[in-house]
């Protein structure tokens, strides 16, 4: 990774170029790294530079566009990168929550992404503008309490359900639903039993 800094998330794809296999990670200075995983006993990095100011929480390739790189901060920073180019300009910045976030998940079959932290907030974004789509604080009970700190959380691989793991032990799943117009409509994500 070419820094000393604690290697803290990595994940794998093909990135459009050929399609070769990368893997991408983030440290906890900021930094991200990719390295074409063919030649990876040979160390070949491809590309290393630092581009948050906070740990990394979390950097994948976007299943739409195989030539983006998305990556997230500690500090609610969620930055799109073209990976043909330099991986030192994002093309795109989104603030999730303000600080504290603690997860950050891309679908692997839809434009989704999300973001969890302690502040007790889930955040649904597109992954294709970056436009926020909902923003989940309570749970959908007849009392309506506030969600846990979010500690984890996990798209399912094929249905629009994202999994909660908090640090109060549970695990909330909400589920999406689609419009007549076949567009997501993230505001339906709601707790299930």
């Amino acid at each position: 990774t070419q820094s000393s800094a604690g290697v803290m998330c990595l994940s794998s794809g093909r990135s459009a170029q050929g399609m070769e296999p990368v893997l991408v990670g983030g440290n906890m200075h900021g930094g991200l790294f990719m390295t074409d995983v063919r030649a990876a006993a040979c160390g070949a990095l491809v590309s290393s530079s630092k581009c948050h100011s906070h740990r990394v929480v979390n950097a994948f390739l976007s299943t739409h566009n195989p030539h983006t790189l998305i990556s997230g901060s500690t500090a609610g920073d969620i930055k799109w990168w073209d990976i043909r180019s330099s991986i030192d300009q994002p093309f795109r910045v989104v603030q999730s929550a303000k600080g504290s976030v603690t997860s950050l998940v891309g679908h692997p079959n839809q434009p989704l992404i999300a973001s969890g932290s302690v502040n007790q907030c889930i955040e649904i974004f597109n992954s294709k503008e970056g436009e926020q789509l909902n923003q989940l604080k309570y749970l959908s009970s007849f009392l309506g309490h506030r969600i846990p700190p979010v500690s984890c959380l996990e798209f399912h691989p094929f249905h629009t359900l994202l999994a909660v793991g908090s640090t109060d032990s549970t695990i909330s799943l909400y589920k999406g639903s689609r419009s007549a117009s076949n567009d997501l409509k993230a505001e339906s994500f709601m707790a299930t039993s």
